[in-house]
């Protein structure tokens, strides 16, 4: 794709350089939540930026060269990550100066020898970032396909060309995993329909998925990144895990909702099949890689809190199966005691484990002046009480404990959890 030649609405952009205190996780950071907005010089007098702008301020770590182009490249590229990336002109604007300078290289020795790995992919994943857009673009159907297509087709030319020259890069491989993950639910899974089947698509989505896990790693020098990435596969796995209930989820149904929701059994014909057969070992997959994640993290990195309850939000999951299997067995229809008393108290095992891993991260994520995060500790103590045998001293005291925390979170909240402690204590 010639980008020198694409209409490319930044092409003439002047970027405004702003020096800026080195960071721990990037640059163009406004506050705690993931709302960031991309600057312009008009901001500065209360103006809203606006795609026609011609200026863009970019923030560089306080360590960097202000007339370095690749350092600019890489502030531009920060401002948009931490940005809500709702502004496609801002990365047209880098895929033009990557463009630009790979044209540049061709000459100039200096320009040659700073295009590292990091440059390959800052262009692989604005590439792909832009997948996002042409999706959404009002035009026929296949013809949005095909430009999507065609984004992600170049994104992954891109990181292979890359790694060509820098075969070592973790961050390339890494870049790799976060395209094939994006691709799958973007370009193939939203074609496909119920009665699919292996005709509707020329590629194999396992093998797909497979490819990105094998490049993936927790990349220690870009765990903002890596923790987008796996966020992705959890989103993937969720898509798959609730495909053909679409328009039930559309129509407003709360998270209570859709764990009611059977999933959809699909043909052993269908693209997706092997990934439903394959979302136990996805999800552990899944599991394992967030848990590193949290031990490459310290307690003071700003998303700590997030990926710890991301983390046990997981072993929640986990505990769904073994929870459901001990309820029906223990408390079923039939007043007769379960005859399979060892599978009851196998699965009963198995869910007291999950959920008491569960809350160990939970509760690291607790954040002081965020009473949701307390009350999911609390919903997870229920969890537990529900597991313990009926009326024993473990479970009231799971019960007393979620109690407290409900009671507190609730009083911060001016009420707003009244029901689910009003549920706990009719239960108790």
């Amino acid at each position: 794709m010639d980008w020198m030649n694409s209409s490319c609405l930044c092409s003439g952009a002047d970027l405004k350089i702003v020096k800026m205190a080195k960071r721990a996780l990037g640059l163009g950071q406004k506050n705690k939540e993931k709302k960031r907005k991309v600057e312009s010089e008009g901001r500065q007098d209360s103006k809203e930026v606006t795609p026609g702008a011609d200026q863009i301020s970019v923030e560089l770590d306080d360590n960097e060269d202000l007339d370095d182009e690749f350092s600019q490249l890489k502030g531009l590229w920060q401002t948009y990550f931490h940005s809500d990336r709702e502004n496609e002109y801002v990365l047209n604007g880098i895929v033009h100066e990557c463009d630009r300078l790979l044209r540049q290289s061709e000459e100039d020795a200096k320009i040659k020898k700073s295009l590292n790995d990091e440059f390959h992919a800052i262009y692989a994943l604005a590439l792909s970032e832009l997948t996002i857009f042409k999706a959404g673009e009002d035009d026929e159907e296949n013809k949005n396909m095909q430009s999507v297509a065609e984004f992600f087709d170049n994104a992954v030319e891109r990181c292979e060309l890359g790694l060509a020259s820098f075969s070592d890069s973790q961050l390339l491989k890494l870049v790799i995993a976060k395209i094939i993950i994006q691709r799958i639910p973007l370009e193939y899974v939203s074609q496909l329909k119920v009665n699919s089947t292996t005709d509707a698509l020329k590629i194999d989505l396992n093998e797909q998925l497979e490819q990105a896990k094998k490049n993936f790693i927790v990349n220690k020098d870009h765990l903002e990144l890596t923790y987008e990435v796996l966020q992705m596969f959890d989103d993937l796995l969720d898509i798959i895990e609730n495909f053909g209930h679409e328009n039930e989820i559309e129509e407003g149904l709360d998270s209570d909702d859709e764990e009611e929701l059977a999933q959809v059994e699909l043909s052993s014909k269908h693209p997706l099949y092997k990934l439903q057969q394959n979302l136990p070992k996805n999800y552990q997959w899944l599991r394992d890689q967030m848990t590193q994640l949290f031990n490459a993290l310290g307690d003071q990195d700003k998303f700590y809190h997030s990926v710890a309850r991301s983390v046990g939000h997981l072993y929640l999951k986990a505990a769904e199966e073994p929870t459901s299997t001990f309820m029906r067995l223990q408390y079923g229809d039939d007043d007769e005691p379960s005859s399979d008393e060892e599978s009851c108290k196998s699965a009963q095992r198995s869910a007291l484990k999950y959920t008491k891993q569960a809350l160990e991260f939970l509760e690291k994520g607790q954040v002081k002046d965020e009473p949701e995060t307390w009350v999911e500790v609390a919903e997870a103590y229920i969890d537990l009480g529900n597991l313990h045998d009926y009326q024993s001293k473990d479970q009231e005291k799971s019960y007393q404990v979620a109690e407290d925390i409900l009671m507190k979170a609730n009083k911060a909240s001016h009420g707003k959890f009244q029901d689910i402690l009003d549920n706990l204590l009719d239960k108790e």
